[in-house]
């Protein structure tokens, strides 16, 4: 049986860590998936040890040989930095490279290093996660495939309180924790009675409750009984947890970041503080509220794992002949 390794950020929190850890465990038919971590949390000396430790075992897997496919992924600076070692390494290797690009500003990234990622992506099989994403880098990357990330099978919960908002994210101001606290005052201000619920922060203050990373039950928690999910990012490659929340029956409230993600099931608001506290205001109202949720789990079917990875399948098949 032919084996990926895929190489990137699998241990760490985030979306693009939880994309690998389902690539890792539901490979496509005829494939063995292997994993090596490229980064750690907890600050720069557990990211340097993290580095050093990939290299060399990436080189030492890789003489071992029986690996048909090095699968990458990557965001921006030093992420990519860093993977265009690992890149060249697998290169020296012989074995056929893969560079899944997941951050949502790579576009940025392109317009500051526009001629090295030309020249890094023209050696290798690049895929980007949209077709939006396909048309926008294409200056840069030449041809790329576009597969999305999956959705496993989630619960579709019909006890959810309308009242109760869900941002999802770890701790870092493009993911819009701000604007989404912002709007739930300008909310409680006009006498809504609603609750804002945070992950990856730490705040207690009337209406608003910061519950820091949250994984497992806890997670599973506030995605089964919030009313709306809310993604007021400045920049996404395509969220996760805007996805899984479509799965689930939840509505989403989301910035542009997100647009063409969904039609019916969501909707994308200007990135504002009072423009979200609107948004938010109208889905108290049952009507409104009942379409997207009915909407999302069929819209979310784009995404559903078992349709996303016959597609890795696909792509495999044909880089490793």
């Amino acid at each position: 049986m032919r084996t990926v390794l895929h190489v990137g950020p699998s241990n760490t929190r985030g979306g693009m860590g939880a994309v690998i850890r389902l690539l890792v465990d539901n490979p496509p038919e005829g494939w063995n998936a292997e994993v090596m971590a490229s980064h750690a949390d907890g600050g720069v000396i557990p990211v340097l040890r993290a580095w050093w430790k990939v290299r060399r075992d990436l080189e030492a897997r890789l003489k071992r040989g029986n690996v048909s496919i090095v699968h990458i992924h990557t965001a921006t600076r030093w992420s990519w930095k860093r993977k265009m070692g690992l890149i060249k390494i697998a290169q020296n290797a012989k074995v056929p490279v893969i560079l899944s690009l997941h951050s949502g500003d790579f576009d940025r990234h392109c317009r500051e290093r526009g001629p090295e990622v030309h020249q890094i992506c023209s050696s290798l099989h690049t895929v980007v996660l949209t077709e939006l994403w396909k048309e926008r880098l294409a200056p840069w990357l030449g041809e790329s495939s576009v597969i999305p990330n999956p959705v496993p099978d989630v619960e579709i919960s019909k006890k959810r309180r309308r009242t109760d908002f869900l941002l999802m994210g770890r701790a870092n101001p493009m993911k819009g924790q701000s604007i989404a606290m912002d709007a739930t005052r300008i909310l409680r201000a006009r006498g809504k009675d609603v609750t804002l619920h945070l992950t990856g922060i730490e705040v207690d203050e009337p209406g608003i409750r910061g519950h820091g990373w949250v994984d497992g039950a806890e997670k599973e928690h506030l995605m089964n009984t919030c009313g709306t999910l809310l993604s007021p990012s400045k920049w996404e490659g395509l969220s996760m947890a805007v996805i899984e929340s479509m799965a689930r029956g939840m509505p989403v409230l989301a910035s542009k970041a997100s647009d063409g993600v969904f039609e019916k099931s969501g909707q994308i608001v200007e990135l504002e503080a009072h423009a979200f506290a609107d948004a938010m205001e109208q889905m108290l109202e049952g009507k409104t509220w009942e379409k997207m949720s009915t909407s999302g789990p069929n819209e979310a079917r784009f995404y559903n794992l078992v349709k996303v990875i016959p597609l890795w399948g696909k792509l495999y098949d044909e880089v490793a002949m």
